[in-house]
């Protein structure tokens, strides 16, 4: 039994042709295991809950145009591309501002809390983007057997990164708890924030249980870029000591990124190139060839 995990892309974020290569990328993978009589399942794991949903709902709330079309935005393509940008939006914002680093530091205490004055905002936008990417899923055939979402795995992330420095696993650092990757030859990462948050690397231990929890798979393979490759190897090293039944189950599936000329694409910046955008393309070429 063999999970793969692919796609990943964030909501209230763009479908670029990065997200594109990493589910091209992997589900060839998935179907070359099947081919061989492998249980193979995909899984998906989105990032629904972080500073980037923050920077978006401020650029929603605060910056025009968006603040004054988000009510009145129609189609799921326009709604898509009218998030990418408020995010690009809010992000430059965000780098311009002190005052608007805090609000966005704010909105996003009030995310993670579920407050009512945010929520319905948050959960509708999200949406959005969820319902996008699910016509690209169909368009490229593929499908996943499980979902998994940032917004589910960072309070058990959490409590189980709070477990490991009782036992010695994790330590507190500078107000924050660390994992000392160095200890195994690898680097220190922080787990929790000194805010208290869980960060990435904490909501992967409670992913990690998870998943193991759910489908016992003899291996999980994650297909990210490689830009990730030190990041994993200290996730699957802190994993292994909090759960010692996931040692040596966890492969990271490193592939080629996706550069323009310039260099790497950046929602941030919104120097992205569509997903979608290139397939249209693909399928106009081909159109062209056959009616030639």
């Amino acid at each position: 039994t063999i999970m793969v995990e692919l796609a990943h892309p964030n909501t209230h974020k763009a479908f670029h042709i990065g997200h594109l290569r990493n589910i091209t990328t992997g589900e060839s993978i998935v179907r070359l295991l099947e081919s061989q009589g492998n249980k193979v399942i995909r899984a998906n794991y989105q990032g629904d809950v972080g500073m980037h949903i923050a920077k978006a709902l401020y650029a929603l709330l605060n910056v025009a145009p968006f603040k004054d079309e988000v009510s009145v935005v129609k189609g799921i393509k326009t709604r898509v591309e009218f998030l990418g940008k408020a995010y690009a939006a809010g992000s430059k914002a965000f780098e311009d501002s002190d005052t608007v680093k805090k609000e966005v530091g704010e909105i996003n205490k009030q995310i993670y809390a579920k407050d009512p004055a945010i929520y319905q905002l948050y959960k509708e936008t999200r949406q959005w983007s969820l319902d996008y990417f699910e016509g690209i899923y169909k368009r490229v055939g593929s499908h996943f057997d499980r979902y998994y979402f940032e917004g589910e795995t960072y309070e058990s992330g959490k409590k189980y990164v709070l477990e490991g420095v009782k036992k010695g696993i994790f330590e507190k650092s500078d107000g924050a708890i660390i994992f000392r990757g160095e200890n195994y030859g690898l680097h220190n990462r922080v787990f929790i924030s000194s805010e208290g948050n869980a960060t990435y690397e904490g909501k992967d231990m409670g992913l990690g249980r998870l998943q193991f929890d759910e489908y016992h798979p003899d291996v999980i393979i994650h297909c990210v870029g490689p830009e990730q490759a030190s990041y994993f190897q200290v996730i699957f090293c802190a994993l292994e000591q909090l759960f010692p039944d996931t040692k040596g189950k966890e492969r990271h599936l490193m592939y080629g990124w996706v550069k323009l000329k310039e260099g790497k694409m950046s929602s941030r910046s919104g120097n992205v190139i569509l997903g979608e955008w290139l397939m249209d393309e693909v399928k106009k070429e081909i159109k062209n060839i056959i009616s030639t």
